[in-house]
């Protein structure tokens, strides 16, 4: 994925405390600004304690002052996964979403093997930014790097 491309038209699974809910890529991005936080997994040591806590206990300072409409956590697990794991983070302000079949991370071109953790293939953490469905921003880390965390991002909006 590049910068001007316009976001993959997809169905994930949007994973909430009260249900699981099909959830339309282009229907819902369109005509907004969005924040997409890609994660390995669920529940990993980085993903869990350091990167995405940051983006929940800031969500509103995000939308309000730097003109975020949404704030989306997307990962290559089930959806089953990502209700219990945003239930166990709290996660109020960012909504959760299952690539399970991998395939938001095939046509972003962000998947990449886990191998040596035993995950197989996954989302490369990154952060994207939206608006009106087109890629402005896009942030990866290198492997062993957090380049994607709240306070560097922070700089990039």
């Amino acid at each position: 994925m590049n910068l001007g491309d316009i976001i993959p038209k997809l169905v994930l699974k949007s994973s909430s405390k009260d249900e699981i809910i099909d959830f339309d890529l282009h229907n819902n991005f369109k005509d907004r600004n969005i924040l997409i936080i890609c994660i390995p997994g669920a529940y990993t040591s980085t993903c869990h304690n350091k990167h995405l806590p940051p983006y929940i206990e800031n969500s509103k300072f995000l939308k309000k002052e730097k003109n975020i409409d949404g704030i989306y956590c997307v990962s290559v697990n089930d959806p089953y996964v990502m209700q219990q794991w945003s239930i166990s983070l709290k996660a109020i302000g960012v909504i959760f979403l299952s690539d399970g079949n991998a395939e938001f991370a095939k046509e972003t071109q962000l998947l990449k093997p886990y191998k040596h953790n035993l995950m197989g293939m996954r989302l490369k953490r990154s952060v994207i930014r939206i608006e009106n469905l087109i890629v402005k921003k896009i942030i990866t880390d290198d492997s062993g790097l957090l380049e994607t965390s709240y306070e560097e991002i922070l700089k990039n909006l």
